[in-house]
Protein backbone atom coordinates (compact mmCIF):
# COMPACT_ATOMS: atom_id res chain seq x y z
CA UNK A 1 0.00 0.00 0.00
CA UNK A 2 2.94 2.57 0.85
CA UNK A 3 4.31 1.61 -2.67
CA UNK A 4 0.69 2.47 -4.45
CA UNK A 5 0.74 5.29 -2.53
CA UNK A 6 3.98 6.72 -3.51
CA UNK A 7 3.61 6.48 -7.29
CA UNK A 8 -0.11 8.05 -7.20
CA UNK A 9 1.68 10.85 -5.13
CA UNK A 10 4.51 11.19 -7.86
CA UNK A 11 2.15 10.49 -10.81
CA UNK A 12 -0.34 13.82 -8.88
CA UNK A 13 3.07 15.69 -9.00
CA UNK A 14 3.96 14.56 -12.24
CA UNK A 15 0.58 15.98 -14.06
CA UNK A 16 0.64 19.18 -11.84
CA UNK A 17 4.02 19.63 -13.46
CA UNK A 18 2.69 19.15 -16.82
CA UNK A 19 -0.70 21.48 -16.84
CA UNK A 20 -0.53 24.54 -18.97
CA UNK A 21 -2.99 27.34 -18.29
CA UNK A 22 -3.88 28.67 -21.88
CA UNK A 23 -4.97 32.09 -22.10
CA UNK A 24 -7.49 33.61 -24.44
CA UNK A 25 -6.73 34.29 -28.15
CA UNK A 26 -5.95 37.56 -29.59
CA UNK A 27 -9.28 38.00 -31.35
CA UNK A 28 -10.97 36.65 -27.65
CA UNK A 29 -8.86 39.79 -25.78
CA UNK A 30 -10.08 42.24 -28.30
CA UNK A 31 -13.83 40.83 -28.36
CA UNK A 32 -13.72 41.15 -24.44
CA UNK A 33 -11.75 44.11 -23.74
CA UNK A 34 -11.47 46.46 -26.62
CA UNK A 35 -7.30 46.03 -26.70
CA UNK A 36 -7.50 50.13 -25.13
CA UNK A 37 -10.38 51.08 -27.52
CA UNK A 38 -13.55 52.36 -25.44
CA UNK A 39 -17.23 51.41 -26.34
CA UNK A 40 -19.26 48.86 -28.32
CA UNK A 41 -17.36 46.27 -30.74
CA UNK A 42 -19.43 47.81 -34.18
CA UNK A 43 -17.53 46.02 -36.89
CA UNK A 44 -14.24 43.84 -37.90
CA UNK A 45 -12.27 42.72 -40.71
CA UNK A 46 -10.19 39.86 -41.08
CA UNK A 47 -7.04 40.77 -43.02
CA UNK A 48 -5.67 38.12 -45.84
CA UNK A 49 -2.60 37.92 -47.21
CA UNK A 50 -1.63 37.59 -50.67
CA UNK A 51 -1.68 33.64 -50.78
CA UNK A 52 -5.69 34.00 -48.89
CA UNK A 53 -3.91 33.45 -45.34
CA UNK A 54 -5.06 34.97 -42.46
CA UNK A 55 -2.30 37.38 -40.66
CA UNK A 56 -4.80 39.91 -38.78
CA UNK A 57 -7.99 40.83 -37.74
CA UNK A 58 -9.10 44.70 -37.02
CA UNK A 59 -11.75 44.96 -34.15
CA UNK A 60 -13.74 49.05 -34.47
CA UNK A 61 -15.00 50.54 -31.67
CA UNK A 62 -17.20 53.39 -31.41
CA UNK A 63 -18.23 55.08 -27.91
CA UNK A 64 -20.63 57.22 -29.19
CA UNK A 65 -18.28 60.41 -29.75
CA UNK A 66 -15.01 58.53 -31.38
CA UNK A 67 -14.40 55.58 -33.57
CA UNK A 68 -11.62 53.35 -32.30
CA UNK A 69 -9.83 50.91 -34.18
CA UNK A 70 -7.12 47.98 -32.99
CA UNK A 71 -5.50 45.16 -35.14
CA UNK A 72 -4.60 41.85 -33.61
CA UNK A 73 -1.94 39.54 -35.04
CA UNK A 74 -3.14 36.34 -36.36
CA UNK A 75 -1.48 32.84 -36.66
CA UNK A 76 2.03 32.59 -36.98
CA UNK A 77 2.10 36.31 -37.06
CA UNK A 78 0.57 36.46 -33.05
CA UNK A 79 3.56 36.58 -31.09
CA UNK A 80 6.70 37.27 -32.77
CA UNK A 81 7.50 40.76 -33.30
CA UNK A 82 7.02 42.38 -37.57
CA UNK A 83 6.27 45.82 -38.20
CA UNK A 84 2.35 47.04 -38.54
CA UNK A 85 1.19 50.88 -39.34
CA UNK A 86 -2.80 51.05 -38.55
CA UNK A 87 -4.21 54.73 -39.59
CA UNK A 88 -7.66 55.57 -38.98
CA UNK A 89 -9.07 58.98 -40.70
CA UNK A 90 -12.37 60.54 -40.88
CA UNK A 91 -13.99 62.56 -43.85
CA UNK A 92 -13.37 65.68 -41.78
CA UNK A 93 -9.76 65.67 -41.83
CA UNK A 94 -9.22 63.31 -38.53
CA UNK A 95 -6.04 61.29 -38.23
CA UNK A 96 -4.36 58.66 -35.88
CA UNK A 97 -2.22 56.17 -36.09
CA UNK A 98 -0.14 53.64 -34.29
CA UNK A 99 2.90 52.07 -35.87
CA UNK A 100 5.92 49.99 -35.05
CA UNK A 101 6.98 46.52 -34.47
CA UNK A 102 4.64 44.66 -32.34
CA UNK A 103 4.29 41.37 -31.03
CA UNK A 104 0.62 40.84 -30.64
CA UNK A 105 -1.27 44.09 -32.16
CA UNK A 106 -1.37 47.91 -33.37
CA UNK A 107 -3.29 50.20 -31.77
CA UNK A 108 -5.61 51.39 -30.41
CA UNK A 109 -5.98 53.98 -33.08
CA UNK A 110 -9.07 56.59 -32.64
CA UNK A 111 -10.42 59.76 -34.40
CA UNK A 112 -14.00 61.76 -33.93
CA UNK A 113 -16.52 60.07 -35.95
CA UNK A 114 -19.44 62.67 -34.68
CA UNK A 115 -21.18 63.93 -37.90
CA UNK A 116 -18.55 61.97 -40.59
CA UNK A 117 -17.35 59.20 -42.26
CA UNK A 118 -14.66 57.12 -41.20
CA UNK A 119 -11.89 54.73 -43.69
CA UNK A 120 -9.22 52.72 -42.44
CA UNK A 121 -5.68 51.26 -43.26
CA UNK A 122 -3.33 48.07 -42.49
CA UNK A 123 -0.01 47.45 -43.43
CA UNK A 124 1.51 44.71 -42.26
CA UNK A 125 5.43 43.50 -42.76
CA UNK A 126 6.34 39.82 -42.74
CA UNK A 127 8.82 38.05 -40.19
CA UNK A 128 12.31 39.19 -39.39
CA UNK A 129 12.31 42.23 -41.26
CA UNK A 130 10.82 40.81 -44.51
CA UNK A 131 8.80 42.98 -47.01
CA UNK A 132 5.14 44.54 -46.76
CA UNK A 133 2.92 41.26 -47.02
CA UNK A 134 -0.34 43.34 -46.59
CA UNK A 135 -1.75 46.95 -47.80
CA UNK A 136 -5.41 46.31 -46.47
CA UNK A 137 -7.75 50.26 -47.04
CA UNK A 138 -11.02 49.55 -45.34
CA UNK A 139 -13.34 49.71 -47.31
CA UNK A 140 -11.28 49.10 -50.39
CA UNK A 141 -12.75 52.53 -52.04
CA UNK A 142 -14.59 55.32 -50.34
CA UNK A 143 -15.30 55.66 -46.59
CA UNK A 144 -18.43 54.27 -44.33
CA UNK A 145 -19.38 54.32 -40.84
CA UNK A 146 -20.76 57.39 -41.35
CA UNK A 147 -22.80 59.06 -38.33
Amino acid sequence: MKKLTKVLAALAVGLAATVTVVGPTGAQAAERGGNGCAGTLIDQFNHYNGSNHLIAISYLYWDGTYNCVASVKANEFYGPSSRMNLDIWSTKGGHDNDAGNFQYQAGPAKVNGQNTCIYLELDMWGLNGGPNILQDHIPASGSFHCD
